[in-house]
């Protein structure tokens, strides 16, 4: 049986920003494929296209396309699957991503000047609407703890959170399971535990029972 996985980026981020993991999939045994979209400048429903056709032309067909992505690629992933229901099956894991909406993007929406910093990313994305109530796969969440990350800059989040996203923001009826990591946001895309998560819950549904 073929399997492969999808890596979806975040906000301001490129590919390469997923090449530590990329690396430890390949050595797992996964092919892995990692396409750019334009967090800022396109909206959701174009780079979901986009990634979708890009799939078509180099990933399809394949028995099991499993999907990892962090922050805000979690939210592309989301509408990724809901638009194309046709897509191998497989199972989902998302890294940080606030899919409740992201108290800090609110606050950058609010000023016209930060507002460019997000772009097109914000309506229907990281403003928490458009996402679907439910989703045809198994699909786990890993949160952070650990408080570091531009928040503290943009006034701050008071509730546990991993430094961007509150952990109140992390979760969604559709979750088969939710683990919380002493990781940051953007920490939490190179730290092996969160890879050995990552695989227990690609190969059986579940995250591993030790923390």
């Amino acid at each position: 049986m073929s399997e492969k996985i999808l890596l979806l980026h975040g906000l301001w981020m490129h590919p390469l920003a997923m090449r530590w993991l990329q690396q430890q999939f390949n050595q797992a045994g996964y092919e892995t494929f990692a396409p750019v979209y334009h967090s800022i400048s396109t909206s959701s429903a174009n780079n979901v296209t986009a990634i979708y056709q890009a799939l078509q032309r180099y990933v399809l067909p394949v028995d099991q396309l499993h999907i990892v992505c962090h922050s805000l690629g979690g939210i592309v992933a989301l509408q990724l699957l809901n638009t194309y229901p046709d897509l191998p099956p497989g199972r989902l894991v998302t890294l940080g991503t606030p899919v409740k909406g992201s108290l800090v993007a609110h606050r950058l929406a609010k000023s016209p000047l930060f507002r460019l910093m997000i772009g097109r990313s914000f309506t229907q994305g990281l403003d928490g609407q458009g996402l679907p109530e439910a989703v045809q796969r198994e699909w786990g969440m890993i949160a952070g703890n650990k408080p570091i990350g531009v928040g503290r800059l943009l006034g701050g989040i008071t509730e546990t959170n991993d430094g961007v996203v509150a952990l109140t923001e992390t979760y969604h009826p559709a979750l088969k399971e939710h683990r919380i990591l002493p990781v940051s946001h953007s920490g939490m895309m190179f730290t092996p535990q969160v890879v050995q998560e990552c695989i227990s819950f690609i190969r059986t549904g579940s995250f591993s029972t030790t923390s």
